[in-house]
């Protein structure tokens, strides 16, 4: 799928989840994954450039593998991160139209995922050895 439309359909999803409408808290610590997800993406700006990020999947020419920080846990962790904070949001208003787009950006963004893992794998000697030892989105987990 065209890396483009990937992002698209992510922040078509995003956008309909911030689009207000009738809803019940499911849970009342909603907000503690926001946290989390603010602080980790602070973690992640921490051990990697601004320039090494890229909102498709392609690898820019001057990328390089980072291995530190939360990158020693997951492969993907900006992508944990927008999951985990469009979660806390799904779960501040909880309806069925959230709970949809937010399947769909899970989607998108581990086809994106996969797609970078190709990639990274053509890109970087390393790449491999990397993703043996490290969980691709969740950390121990998956």
């Amino acid at each position: 799928m065209n890396s483009l439309v990937l992002v698209g359909i992510q922040f078509l999803a995003i956008f309909v989840i911030m689009i207000p409408k009738s809803s019940i808290m499911i849970i009342p610590f909603w907000w503690v994954l926001l946290c989390i997800a603010t602080v980790t993406a602070l973690w992640i700006f921490a051990h990697n450039r601004v320039g090494n990020f890229n909102v498709v999947p392609e690898i820019r020419d001057n990328a390089k593998l980072i291995v530190t920080g939360p990158y020693r846990y997951v492969r993907h962790p900006m992508y944990s991160s927008l999951i985990l904070f469009v979660l806390g949001i799904v779960l501040w208003h909880f309806n069925v139209i959230n709970v949809l787009a937010l399947c769909i950006m899970i989607v998108a963004v581990s086809l994106k995922a996969f797609k970078e893992e190709k990639l990274w794998s053509n890109h970087h000697e390393d790449y491999l050895a990397y993703k043996k030892r490290t969980k691709m989105i969740i950390p121990f987990i998956l």
